[in-house]
């Protein structure tokens, strides 16, 4: 028996292995690939990816859509996965991670019928030790053995056939991302060059006499330079009434900040062209002026908003703040602003 058994086993290794060789000779090959990207167009780009997956007759195995992103798993023609590169391109997607790697059919086909062998030598193995086997839970066991080889053995010859399948293809891990409203670890920062001026309004909570007015204008610089929205101010308030027998009270006030605005995750994420709500945070100088006064002060100033409009060359919104100076006379100083300003790609 186990002469036939081994006749049997030598066989089956010539037969898999002459067409592995037959393969190996045309160096069958296939590639797994991952791309994770993210675009400033991804509502439209969805139709459009999902037009070229439709034309070019591309097998889809996974899909998963929803606000965020839209994930493919998906097997292609290699020309295909040179040509969807190339438009990835063409539709302004900025590449996260992208990895390709080549994998050879025969050295994989190989491994795995060296595997089916080494199994079905076990199974000869137990089979034998069957027939010697003294007591019931010993016989279980060997067959139990078995089975779970026989099964092993199944799940190898499927891969082998899904390897045979795989010949000269593409199989792609794709996931298109919407583009990201703040810089993370994983995402690269997308620096824009957007221009503009804010107009704003500066209520003291506690308006008091030597101090400070009841209100003040301010007009600033913005510049904003990336899409998280990142920027920086410039600028200065000019008091609405100063009492002219009042020579203390601070009648500017010279400003100079960094600022983000943040989207919030289940309103949107800024993806909207009206209306998109938004906090923010500013912190700064502030240099105070008056006619025989002055003082100098850092603040922070947390901010809520709506950007009332932008496209992809400008942007228009406004926003109310709550400004607090770390000075001494903080209690007469701090107050609500209210801003609007308008940028433009530059």
């Amino acid at each position: 028996m186990k002469r036939k058994l081994l006749f049997i086993l030598i066989i089956t290794s010539v037969i898999l292995s002459t067409k592995t060789f037959a393969q190996s000779s045309a160096d069958s090959t296939y590639i797994d690939a991952t791309i994770e990207t993210y675009t400033p167009i991804y509502d439209k780009l969805l139709s459009t990816f999902e037009q070229f997956v439709e034309e070019n007759s591309v097998r889809i195995e996974k899909k998963i859509k929803d606000y965020y992103e839209l994930k493919y798993i998906l097997v292609m023609k290699k020309n295909q996965f040179s040509d969807l590169k190339k438009k990835l391109n063409e539709w302004n997607c900025q590449t996260i991670t992208l990895s390709e790697t080549t994998r050879y059919i025969s050295q994989e086909k190989n491994s795995k019928i060296n595997k089916i062998i080494e199994l079905n030598t076990k199974i000869s193995e137990r089979k034998e030790s069957l027939l010697t086997a003294e007591t019931e839970s010993r016989r279980e066991y060997l067959q139990d053995d078995i089975t779970e080889y026989k099964s092993k053995i199944r799940e190898h010859e499927n891969t082998i056939r899904e390897l045979d399948a795989k010949n000269g293809t593409v199989q792609l891990s794709i996931t298109l991302k919407r583009e990201p409203t703040t810089p993370n670890t994983t995402m690269k920062v997308r620096f824009v060059n957007m221009p503009g001026f804010e107009y704003s309004i500066f209520t003291p909570e506690n308006p008091k006499e030597g101090i400070s007015a009841n209100y003040y204008n301010g007009y600033m610089l913005k510049y904003l330079f990336t899409r998280g929205k990142s920027y920086i101010t410039i600028g200065a308030y000019k008091a609405g009434e100063v009492p002219t027998t009042d020579t203390l009270m601070y009648s500017d006030i010279f400003n100079f900040s960094f600022g983000q605005d943040f989207y919030s995750r289940h309103l949107g994420r800024g993806g909207r062209k009206f209306l998109n709500l938004y906090s923010g945070y500013n912190v700064g100088y502030l240099k105070y002026s008056g006619k025989k006064s002055s003082q100098k002060s850092l603040y922070i100033s947390p901010a809520v908003g709506i950007e009332l409009y932008k496209n992809n060359f400008m942007l228009f919104d406004t926003k109310v703040s709550y400004i607090l100076p770390f000075s001494d006379n903080n209690l007469n100083l701090r107050g609500l602003q209210y801003a609007v300003s308008l940028n433009f790609v530059f």
